[in-house]
């Protein structure tokens, strides 16, 4: 059919531009039903539908906030729903259709993406470790002599230069985990700062109790808020024990796989000081 070209070109078309969506098929079909089995469509990680139909009203817009659940959490799902407005049972739609439809959500997630602001030391482990975890890998920094491919080999883009104004400049999604290791600390401020309202998965940022203090009075006097500070890992890491860059790195990396799959852990940042 060529609204199923339409939608699989859409598809394709995404995926080539590494843009998160998931379709939304019928898959099966009791009573009346706005389409029938085989209906589908696309949407982004907005619930904008980028082409296809499942037959409109209260369905499709059910259909379409379910997916962008989906997506956010990187998880398919097949979900049933009864359009009889008066049953007592199910996933319930006020629909006087009177039938049920089971949909898959299938999603397609851009790859998952690392940016590391900062190339010391644990930054080099890290990105060792998320390279074998499949993430797509951005350094910042600005001494060339820490930014090299001997010393991150298994990185796409390293970017040298000046650090906040190269974060800024970064395309930062849902599906992005950004961690702030400067050298020195000395830009973690002012990095936190350009992410801190961005839609990115998870942000930590290193430090010790005392820098974590004293970084975040500094936001609240400037305006922020204690809900933007609040969803900040820091100190970054799970509680596992360790002091070497690599013990660090495991820490750090652990925790960013605990957070995308919304696993209870040890986090170290539980253990801050409260503002």
């Amino acid at each position: 059919m060529l609204e199923d070209r339409k939608v699989l070109h859409a598809l394709n078309e995404s995926l080539k531009n590494s843009k998160s969506v998931a379709t939304i098929t019928i898959v099966s079909s009791e009573g009346s039903t706005p389409r029938g089995v085989g209906s589908s469509m696309l949407v982004d990680e907005e619930g904008n539908i980028l082409e296809g139909t499942i037959g409109g009203g209260a369905l499709e817009e059910k259909a379409k906030r379910d997916a962008i659940y989906c997506i956010k959490r990187n998880k398919s799902l097949l979900i049933e729903y009864n359009l009889d407005r008066d049953s007592k049972t199910g996933n319930i739609l006020p629909m006087a259709c009177g039938g049920k439809v089971s949909l898959f959500i299938k999603v397609y997630n851009s790859q998952e993406k690392l940016i590391l602001v900062g190339a010391g030391h644990v930054a080099e482990k890290i990105a060792k470790m998320a390279s074998i975890l499949g993430y797509f890998i951005t350094v910042l920094d600005s001494r060339e002599e820490r930014l090299t491919s001997n010393l991150f080999p298994d990185v796409e883009y390293l970017i040298l230069g000046d650090i906040v104004e190269n974060l800024e400049k970064m395309e930062v999604d849902h599906n992005t985990s950004i961690i702030i290791v400067t050298h020195g600390h000395k830009y973690d401020q002012d990095a936190l700062e350009v992410v801190l309202k961005s839609n990115a998965k998870y942000i930590g940022m290193i430090g010790s109790k005392n820098k974590v203090r004293t970084t975040f009075n500094n936001l609240l006097e400037k305006g922020y808020l204690k809900e933007e500070l609040s969803k900040v890992y820091t100190p970054i890491g799970l509680d596992l024990g360790g002091e070497t860059p690599e013990e660090i790195a495991l820490s750090i990396m652990a925790e960013i796989q605990a957070v995308k799959y919304e696993k209870e852990a040890p986090h170290l940042y539980k253990s801050r000081w409260e503002f």
